[in-house]
């Protein structure tokens, strides 16, 4: 299955075409299924209909991908975050340690992901492109959330870590993803964005082999005291990282 997003040097970038494969297993899902009957029910021949709705929701969506104007807002979102990553790392309540001076944070992926796709999703809005297209609200929002699914494998496929960091910002970096960490239970048709990053705050002072080794000793410590957050620990730590970012 062909990614839409993909992580290169310099970072990650959306050309403008997409694969086919995400949105034919997506309209096999119950709000697919519900999107394509409503799509073939506006066509003549009723023994073809469901196939040729499927083409047409996929000509539709493949165009609106290549319009310049969408294109471009995706790619300033995507350029936009690492900053947004960075906007967490001062959120209240995250789990945090220090460093010699250095500050560790975890910042979930699922806050990072939820502000991207609202983001991307109130931009679009304004495209002529975006809105007018076959599906409506739902193949909308599978659109973004394919989108954003794709920036974060891409960057999941990156491998941070405290010898080969990402940028988060100007001013901190990811020295580490963990993928499977549950910090709360989705809502239908929720994504599930479990895990988190693991950001490091850049100072003045070199990062040293020393630093590195303290770091990553610090991460693991870190990361085994997460699973002694009770359910209501978790949404707790959510909410206020939402309102305080």
């Amino acid at each position: 299955m062909g990614a839409w997003v993909r992580h290169r040097r310099g970072g990650a970038r959306y050309a403008g075409r997409i694969t086919r494969a995400p949105l034919t297993a997506w309209l096999a899902t119950p709000e697919g299924q519900a999107t394509l009957d409503a799509a073939a029910s506006r066509l003549r021949l009723r023994f073809l209909a469901r196939p040729r709705a499927a083409r047409r929701l996929w000509r539709a969506l493949a165009t609106a991908a290549r319009d310049a104007s969408v294109a471009a807002i995706i790619q300033s979102e995507i350029d936009a975050y690492p900053g947004r990553l960075q906007d967490f790392a001062y959120a209240e309540g995250l789990p945090r340690a220090s460093v010699e001076l250095h500050r560790i944070v975890v910042v979930p992926r699922v806050l990072i992901n939820a502000a991207a796709t609202g983001a991307i999703a109130r931009r679009l809005r304004s495209v002529h492109a975006f809105m007018a297209l076959e599906g409506g609200d739902a193949v909308r929002d599978f659109f973004v959330r394919q989108l954003v699914h794709d920036l974060d494998a891409a960057i999941t496929r990156a491998t941070p870590s405290p010898k080969r960091p990402l940028a988060a910002g100007t001013d901190w970096i990811s020295i580490g993803i963990e993928g499977g960490f549950v910090w709360r239970l989705p809502l239908l048709n929720e994504p599930p964005w479990d895990g988190h990053h693991y950001l490091l705050e850049l100072t003045r002072a070199p990062i040293t082999r020393k630093l590195r080794k303290a770091v990553a000793e610090t991460v693991q410590r870190l990361e085994a005291s997460l699973p002694a957050l009770t359910r209501v620990d978790r949404n707790e730590i959510l909410r206020r990282a939402v309102h305080g970012a």
